[in-house]
Parts: structure tokens; sequence; C-alpha cells
């Protein structure tokens, strides 16, 4: 074999080579951003993600916001709803809502909370510090649960321009199957 294709066979080997390389990043970064964007609306609150509070917060603002709860099942036979669908609550203020959670099936299914808050600049400012949404929650046959969530929106708000004229919020939830259960 003369030199010049070993030269070229080299060159095409190497552009093979960075081809596969940029296809595997490609794949691994696309697998990976899932979980990554979850982190990041987590811990920043964008997309109307709630944030997770270990603190609770009691400050006097005077400052009321008429809170709507919206609840959604999708693929369990649950029934899913608040026990007090709009509720008032002072901004600053810690509160607690509850809802009820029925499995209408005949075998004990797991079940994980999603959620979201809209407006969606609202999210950051809306901190929960007990909530069902943050673990798996399996029901018996025919058992109804009733499920707190402890929570409260930083004062904060009221001084952030995207959020200080908010007065209604929405806080809305979807039960799905849960992945563990599916595994």
């Amino acid at each position: 074999m003369s030199v010049k294709k070993v030269q070229s066979l080299n060159k095409h080997l190497k552009g093979a080579m960075l081809a596969l390389f940029g296809a595997m990043t490609m794949f691994g970064l696309a697998f990976a951003s899932v979980p990554l964007y979850r982190a990041f609306c987590d811990i920043t609150g964008f997309n109307g993600t709630p944030i997770k509070s270990t603190e609770a917060k009691n400050t006097n603002t005077g400052v009321e916001l008429k809170l709507r709860f919206d609840s959604n099942v999708n693929g369990l036979n649950w029934v899913f709803t608040p026990e007090t669908p709009i509720v008032t609550v002072e901004v600053g203020k810690t509160s607690i809502a509850y809802f009820s959670v029925t499995n209408r099936s005949d075998k004990a299914v797991t079940g994980r909370a999603t959620y979201n808050v809209l407006p969606m600049e609202i999210g950051g400012h809306f901190m929960k510090l007990e909530c069902f949404c943050f673990t798996d929650q399996t029901l018996k046959p025919g058992e109804t649960k009733s499920f707190p969530m402890v929570f409260f929106i930083d004062p904060e708000m009221l001084k952030d321009v995207d959020t200080r004229s908010v007065r209604e919020v929405t806080l809305s939830y979807t039960f799905f199957p849960s992945v563990s259960e599916a595994t």
C-alpha cells in the first residue's frame, strides 16, 4: 500500500472518528437534557415550577392573593380533587391546603404528582415546605387519602417588577403513574 493511500485512509478514519464522537456527544446531551432542565426549573422556579423551601415565613404584608387549585389525573384510575378549590392567602404567611385522592382500581397503584404555577413568573416565589408531589404515593384498592401541601408566597414577589401586581395564582397538579413502578 502506498504512502498516499495510507495517509488518505488515516484522514478518512480520523473524520469518521470525529463524526462518531460528535454523534455520541449529541446523543448524551439529548439523553441528559430532561433531567438537567428539570433540575434547573426546580432550583430557579423557571417555567412556573415552585421551589421547595426548608424554612417557613410568617411576614405581615397585608397583601392577599386568590389561589386556585387545579387537579388532574393522567394514566391512573384515580379521583384527585382539592378539598377547597379556591383560597385566599396572605403573601408571606405560611398556609396549608388539602387534596383528596381515591384509587378506583382493584389493585394498589403508585403515582407521583407533577405541578406548575401560573402565571409562570410567580413560580420562583411559590415556596413549598411540604408536598405530596415530592414523593411517590401508593394507594390500596378503593383507598382514599388526604394529602397536605404547606406553602407560602415569598414576600420578595412584591419587589419583583414581573410579579408585584399579581393577585391571582393557579397551582396545577397532575398525577401520573410512578416511573419507579413502571420499571
